[in-house]
């Protein structure tokens, strides 16, 4: 264990969204943000593989990379992670990771914008980064909305739609491979509401319908080749009047014509 700064973050906030996951609904949408995420990090490869989150859950256990680790900026929720470290000074060298998972990092960072700079320093260069977000333009986002100046967990999520963040990965020089989106049950906390209103789940989720309560990015880190300019030798122009031209009957000098003569005085004879 160790630490890069003193934590900033709300510790409350913190372990009050660890214990929401808990909750119906929580659970609910854990279960999908699961399932999405295995999707995704089955089919990328690597060595070193970091999540960064919001609460104690980690949900990288199914990647196929050998060195998985998750980070924490709590020494009080340091049991099951490798480390205690602000996500926006993440303590390892620059180009040492092979895939970056952050789990809603982005909707609680102090710093958004510096949260993808660090995520972009140390992954390698066609390294992957999967972000799991909450969805502004859907019924959670809404809920979020009517929710301003609440402290209940999740609504105190700074959202951030998925264009937006597609944008700011491009500025990065990421290729965004995929975009994937889930939770279409209503955000109220009964299990009642949760299962009458996830009745068309499977169609939306097959649709890929941009109005579920999450999305998922998967981004790739471009490798920019540099592609030698070779420089071609000039080759040195050469005035036809330079040639001294001889006639072939004496083998002496011809006569030039009058005009390059006068054009040309040191031609004369």
């Amino acid at each position: 264990m160790f630490s890069s700064q003193l934590p900033t973050h709300d510790l409350s906030a913190y372990q009050h969204l660890t214990s929401w996951y808990q909750t119906p609904l929580g659970q609910h949408l854990l279960g999908r943000e699961q399932t999405l995420a295995n999707e995704i990090l089955t089919r990328r490869f690597g060595y070193h593989l970091l999540q960064l989150g919001c609460a104690d859950l980690q949900l990288h256990q199914h990647s196929p990379m050998g060195h998985k680790f998750a980070f924490t900026p709590f020494t009080q929720a340091a049991a099951g992670f490798q480390a205690i470290a602000e996500p926006d000074a993440i303590p390892l060298a620059s180009a040492s990771v092979d895939c970056v998972l952050l789990h809603h990092a982005l909707d609680y960072a102090l710093d958004q914008h510096q949260l993808l700079r660090e995520a972009t320093r140390v992954l390698i260069a066609g390294g992957h980064v999967i972000i799991v977000g909450f969805n502004p333009l859907s019924t959670w986002g809404l809920r979020s909305k009517l929710s301003i100046g609440s402290k209940a967990a999740p609504w105190h999520a700074r959202m951030l739609g998925s264009l937006r963040v597609c944008d700011w990965l491009k500025l990065l020089e990421f290729h965004v491979d995929e975009i994937r989106y889930a939770e279409y049950a209503l955000p109220i906390n009964t299990p009642a509401v949760i299962r009458y209103s996830s009745w068309m789940e499977g169609l939306a989720s097959k649709l890929n319908w941009p109005t579920g309560g999450i999305y998922v990015i998967a981004a790739r880190k471009q490798v920019l080749p540099l592609i030698p300019i070779s420089q071609r030798r000039r080759r040195k122009a050469i005035s036809p009047l330079a040639i001294p031209l001889t006639d072939t009957r004496t083998g002496k000098a011809a006569d030039l014509p009058a005009a390059a003569s006068q054009e040309h005085p040191q031609c004369k004879q």
